[in-house]
């Protein structure tokens, strides 16, 4: 009878460098928080609300996800400028979520979601592997793009 090796249930291969690693790196969780940010600013888009700008986030989200895969991917200098006026702030959102706005819901999930992707970026970026893909400009993108999201979400947007 000849000799079945057993898959390995507990690594995988990873998109950004074709290395065999474990489940558990925090590079995969980074993956499925952007897949979940994504998939909230998809539902936005369902909402009907401000479809234009919720398309150009969707669209800048998905341009910072491709930069691990294209080293080459940029933000548009227009979409660049924009998220450099998105400084933090402290917005209560209590109003927004008790009139029960759903776009504004996906918005602050999808925000929220950037947000942990970011955190599993900064831990992913401490491997050697990732350390020269992971990119400041991918840093400091995405956590713009997120508080952007958040802004969006409540209304209080930059012009």
């Amino acid at each position: 009878m000849p000799d079945f090796k057993e898959e390995d249930y507990t690594k995988t291969i990873c998109e950004f460098t074709g290395d065999e690693l474990p489940r558990e790196h925090p590079i995969f969780s980074y993956q499925a928080e952007m897949k979940l940010a994504q998939a909230e600013m998809g539902l936005a888009i369902a909402e009907g609300v401000r479809l234009q700008a919720t398309r150009e986030l969707l669209d800048m989200l998905d341009t910072l996800y491709q930069i691990l895969i294209d080293s080459e991917s940029k933000l548009p200098d227009a979409q660049r400028k924009m998220l450099n006026h998105a400084d933090d702030v402290w917005l209560d959102l209590k109003e927004k979520m008790s009139q029960g706005d759903k776009r504004a819901a996906h918005l602050l999930s999808s925000h929220a979601h950037m947000d942990m992707a970011l955190a599993h970026l900064l831990q992913a970026k401490k491997d050697e592997k990732f350390a020269d893909i992971v990119t400041d400009y991918l840093v400091k993108y995405l956590g713009k793009l997120s508080v952007f999201t958040y802004r969006e979400a409540i209304g209080h947007v930059m012009l």
